[in-house]
Formats: structure tokens, C-alpha cells, sequence
């Protein structure tokens, strides 16, 4: 009797083991799946906040024409150029000096009728004209938009009629 019981103990054993081991390597299993559903649903985040090139130039055209720069900030290249041509003069403004402008300017906002033409596209940059028309002049822009890490505008030749 002893010794039937010293075996069933053995096996009690054995199988409780064993019963550890299948809850462990399930445990493992649901966690390796739920760490890799997080991930795709990260990436899937990251990938959508990313504008289209159509968004980043609304967004220009948008706050351009309202002295906004709220948005503008997020869809102009640091390393871009605002070249603004009056006459025989070409002034040069980057990013931070654009927007600073912008903000200071104490201009109302007329009325603008705007029309794009895209000059030249492929996908990774595109080059669009935008003509701004107020009652009393028209503005004409050149945007040059560039996808490195997401569309920003990285250039603009702008002249008045």
C-alpha cells in the first residue's frame, strides 16, 4: 500500500508539472499576440496622422490667404524658402521668418478666389502654382512640396500682378 501510494504521488506530481508548464507556454502564446495586435495598431496610428500632399497644400493655401499659422507650422519644411518678388527685388524669408510676418501682419483678410495648376508631379514631389485673386491685385505662388518623412512644403516663389 505504501508503495501504490509513494507512485501516486509521483504522478500527481508529474502531472501538476505538466499542467504548470501548458498554463506557462499558453500564457506566453496570448502575450506574444497581444504585444504583436499592439504593434500593428501603433503603426497603423502613425501611418494615418501623416498628411496627404492634397491636405499640406490646402492647409498652405488656407492660411496663407487668413495670416494663419497655427496648421502652416506643421506643414512647412524647417529648411524651407519663402522667395517673394516685388519688382526688381527678391526678398527671402525661411520658415520661422514667414510665420513670424504672418503674425504680425495687421492686414485684413479680403476676399481671394484661388485656382491651382499642378506644373509637376510625381511621388515624391510636386510642384504647384497657386493664384491668389484679391479685388485690387493678384498673387501668384509657386509651391514646391517634398515627401522625406511626410509632404511639407520646402519652397515658394511668390510675385505680384
Amino acid at each position: 500500500m505504501l508503495v501504490t501510494l509513494g507512485i501516486s504521488l509521483l504522478s500527481y506530481d508529474k502531472s501538476n508539472n505538466n499542467l504548470k508548464h501548458n498554463v506557462m507556454k499558453t500564457l506566453k502564446s496570448t502575450l506574444a499576440v497581444i504585444a504583436l495586435l499592439f504593434a500593428c495598431v501603433a503603426a497603423n496610428a502613425t501611418a494615418k496622422t501623416k498628411p496627404s500632399q492634397t491636405d499640406v497644400l490646402n492647409t498652405y493655401i488656407a492660411d496663407v490667404s487668413t495670416h494663419q499659422t497655427t496648421d502652416l507650422n506643421k506643414v512647412l519644411d524647417d529648411d524651407m524658402h519663402f522667395n517673394l518678388k516685388r519688382g526688381e527685388n527678391v526678398n527671402t524669408l525661411n520658415k520661422d521668418e514667414l510665420i513670424q510676418f504672418l503674425q504680425q501682419s495687421t492686414a485684413t483678410n479680403p476676399p481671394v478666389k484661388t485656382d491651382t495648376t499642378i506644373l509637376q508631379q510625381d511621388d515624391n514631389t510636386a510642384t504647384v502654382k497657386v493664384v491668389f485673386k484679391y479685388d485690387s491685385f493678384t498673387r501668384t505662388d509657386v509651391v514646391t512640396l517634398s515627401k522625406a518623412f511626410g509632404w511639407k512644403v520646402t519652397n515658394v516663389d511668390s510675385s505680384y500682378n
